[in-house]
């Protein structure tokens, strides 16, 4: 995996996610590429927009470079093409003095005027891929592999481990079981009855407010809240779910 710089401090990437740039002159959109490098993104470039479609099953997010616009020929060529991309969704980068002319197709695509602020292509491709995602579905196994996605969290199952904006949220070991508990049940109900009896088992012989003590724990260090939660709702009168 790769290395990040963060306050001077090597921190490893928890997870990758894959971009594929599509460029006729990559010199030209460097800084995007070294950026995305850098946000933890693995990243590939072809020169040649059929190359980039061609491969684009194998993405996360599919970037076109279309500040040469005029150059790259026909909009609806160009659109047809990009109707081979499938559900990967696509961001294109243009010049502001070509936005008033850009076909009204390729309007419809999400757009970024290049060259843009530094760290702003790393906000449009997180929130593009989160987006696309809770889409599909709040809840997604990478490759039926180890990491799990979580809206904004990502959760390595072989290291018990929970990660948020790539830094890593220090949770105690039934915080982590009682996350993963609400993880795998994948929105369904469960009681504290349930809870306790699944983390804490048949013997204990304490209530269950001791599910609520700690699940106000864990939502404190997820960034969570009890009212209009993000990660963890409360079930009136029964226990918690996945919040939508």
């Amino acid at each position: 995996m790769k290395l990040e710089e963060m306050a001077g401090v090597p921190v490893f990437c928890p997870v990758t996610q894959r971009v594929i740039i599509v460029s006729p002159n990559p010199t030209e959109v460097y800084e995007l590429l070294r950026d995305l490098s850098e946000g933890c993104f693995d990243v590939l470039v072809f020169h040649h927009l059929e190359q980039g479609i061609r491969n684009a099953q194998a993405a996360d997010l599919l970037i076109f470079d279309f500040t040469f616009y005029r150059e790259i020929g026909d909009a609806a060529a160009i659109q047809t093409l990009m109707k081979q991309t499938g559900d990967v969704p696509c961001l294109l980068l243009v010049n502001e003095s070509v936005l008033a002319g850009l076909d009204q197709g390729l309007m419809n695509h999400e757009l970024l005027v290049w060259p843009a602020r530094k760290g702003e292509i790393l906000y449009h491709a997180q929130r593009i891929i989160r987006n696309q995602g809770e889409r599909s579905t709040s809840l997604s196994v990478l490759n039926g592999s180890s990491p799990t996605v979580y809206k904004d969290l990502w959760i390595d199952r072989k290291k018990m481990a929970v990660y948020k904006d790539g830094v890593q949220i220090e949770l105690t070991k039934t915080e982590y079981e009682l996350f993963i508990q609400l993880l795998d049940h994948e929105g369904t109900v469960l009681s504290r009855e349930e809870l306790l009896s699944e983390i804490w088992g048949t013997t204990f012989l304490g209530g269950s407010n001791i599910v609520d003590v700690h699940i106000k724990s864990l939502r404190k260090k997820l960034g969570d809240r009890a009212v209009d939660s993000l990660y963890i709702a409360t079930v009136r009168g029964v226990g918690y779910r996945l919040a939508d």
